[in-house]
């Protein structure tokens, strides 16, 4: 029974000595890998904004070269407050 026990805490020794090698040479290792992933995802997300937002910028420079009626037509009324013959504007100061 004694060398049970001897045995046990033997294996329980090497264990907590192989975990405390691990953490200590490859953890740093570990939370850099992790650190990578975690970086990963959120450039991949950025890259995904960034390139939704390139084609919705593409297709707009589409219709200003192409001179597109419509898109002309709401260019002008919002930057240069234009209104059509039957329409009245109305501008309201912000607080």
């Amino acid at each position: 029974m004694n060398q049970l026990i001897m045995r046990n805490k033997k294996l329980l020794l090497l264990c907590l000595a192989g975990v405390i090698a691990f953490v200590w040479f490859l953890g740093s290792s570990f939370r850099n890998l992790i650190h990578n992933k975690m970086e990963y995802k959120r450039l991949t997300k950025l890259s995904q904004q960034l390139d939704h937002e390139y084609q919705i910028l593409e297709d707009r420079k589409a219709r200003l070269e192409k001179q597109d009626p419509a898109t002309m037509e709401r260019l002008a009324r919002v930057k240069y407050h234009m209104s059509g013959n039957s329409e009245t504007e109305f501008r309201f100061k912000h607080k």
